[in-house]
């Protein structure tokens, strides 16, 4: 269900910008920072540096040779893996979809990227967007409400963030006599 209504009942075009979607391995087409961002639809200048803003990568695109306008080349391989991790969390966030989810969004990360990951989704729980986060990294897990953990395709355990990681964490074991 998205916004109390079943995914079959949206075309693909009305359900589009009300989805945001950052694969695990990020693919950027050849085209301009501005055109990967805005998904290939008409670019909204505004939108595109809200999203690169809230993505933490605006200065980063400020850097490069022609800023918004550089192109990426095919498949993104004029950028390095975290660029293309960051300029793609852009890309899933324009437009401020309803429902994000981020597949290992940290995957390429260095600490200044996961750091601006960390706050893009803060703001975005602040704004009131639903996030899926998929990750095999608990360092992450922090900023999470809910946690579903699963083993083989199978839900093992389910509930706040909270409750869950004290499920998870080791028990003390008893001491053994000599």
């Amino acid at each position: 269900m998205l916004d109390g209504e079943g995914l079959e009942t949206w075309s693909r075009q009305e359900l589009g910008p009300y989805l945001g979607y950052l694969p695990q391995d990020v693919q950027l087409f050849d085209g301009s920072v501005a055109a990967n961002i805005a998904r290939f639809g008409s670019i909204d200048p505004e939108k595109v540096i809200r999203a690169a803003r809230m993505a933490g990568v605006h200065d980063m695109i400020l850097r490069l040779p022609n800023g918004y306008e550089t192109p990426v080349g095919e498949v993104g391989n004029y950028l390095s893996g975290g660029q293309r991790q960051r300029v793609g969390l852009a890309r899933a966030i324009y437009g401020e979809p309803s429902l994000i989810v981020l597949d290992e969004p940290n995957a390429n990360l260095d600490d200044v990227g996961e750091r601006a990951l960390t706050q893009a989704i803060q703001d975005l729980k602040a704004l009131g967007k639903t996030i899926i986060l998929i990750t095999h990294r608990p360092n992450i897990l922090g900023i999470t409400d809910r946690i579903l953990v699963m083993q083989q395709g199978a839900m093992q355990v389910y509930g706040p963030r909270d409750d869950v990681l004290a499920f998870m964490s080791p028990k003390p074991q008893p001491k053994q006599a000599a």
